[in-house]
């Protein structure tokens, strides 16, 4: 039984994403880490199961957008895409920009250790969101939910492209002149233990040829990459719908 307290939190989640929904305690179980139930010895349902759920809607939603968006497209291109728009670290994202992850119910110890701000975590939340929205709504009401969040935000998907596989594109243009590897260097760390900012150079042939710098050292790799790839004037086509 949810206290009144975590009712109103709810509520206040649900009114500002203008979203009705019913069953308050789905939406409180959407919004659970199994650490909480554990550290409070409370014998309730977590994220998981709705998660399992949330990414299968979340998928097709994003399939059916990117479908109808580029008809140019082939589906390598559109796969692509959608792994990085279905990603922990695009997830994450964009519930932070809709400030889901303060709703999240997390262990003390888990909280403690950054767990509120890890993507995977939040990540999970945001599509088992999804999922107690399609219990509750249906496909298509959950399906105009992900488009309006993917849609008020600007997104460039030309540009996520290559970012996203900016080190892949990378790596093929390198192989292509002696099969060498680029290799990528952390320059600089800053922030906190939990609020790292990462800035990454990328070389190749002992030649730096661009920077990233993101709060992971994937993203920072990726656009390194990125900005290699500008160097060097060779993103081709890429950047054409």
């Amino acid at each position: 039984m949810l206290s009144q307290a975590r009712k109103d939190t709810i509520l206040k989640l649900l009114t500002d994403l203008d979203v009705q929904v019913d069953d308050i305690e789905l939406i409180d179980e959407a919004l659970t880490h199994p650490s909480f139930n554990f550290e409070e010895n409370r014998v309730a349902p977590d994220y998981e199961r709705l998660e399992f759920l949330g990414d299968s809607v979340l998928r097709l939603s994003v399939s059916t957008l990117l479908f109808d968006k580029y008809p140019a497209w082939d589906e390598g291109k559109l796969t692509k895409l959608r792994s990085y728009l279905v990603s922990d670290e695009f997830l994450s994202k964009i519930a932070v920009g809709i400030n889901l992850n303060s709703y999240i119910n997390i262990g003390l110890h888990e909280e403690k250790d950054g767990g509120r701000d890890k993507e995977s975590i939040i990540a999970c939340a945001m599509e088992a969101f999804l999922g107690a929205l399609y219990k509750s709504k249906g496909f298509n009401f959950t399906k105009d939910f992900i488009y309006k969040i993917y849609n008020s935000i600007e997104i460039n998907y030309n540009e996520i492209f290559l970012i996203y596989n900016s080190k892949e594109l990378l790596q093929q243009y390198t192989q292509g002149k002696n099969k060498d590897l680029p290799e990528y260097k952390i320059i600089k760390e800053s922030g906190s233990a939990h609020k790292k900012i990462y800035e990454t150079a990328v070389f190749y042939e002992g030649k730096e040829l661009g920077r990233g710098v993101s709060k992971t050292k994937k993203e920072a790799e990726k656009l390194a990459a990125l900005n290699a790839l500008k160097t060097l004037n060779i993103l081709g086509d890429e950047n054409n719908e």
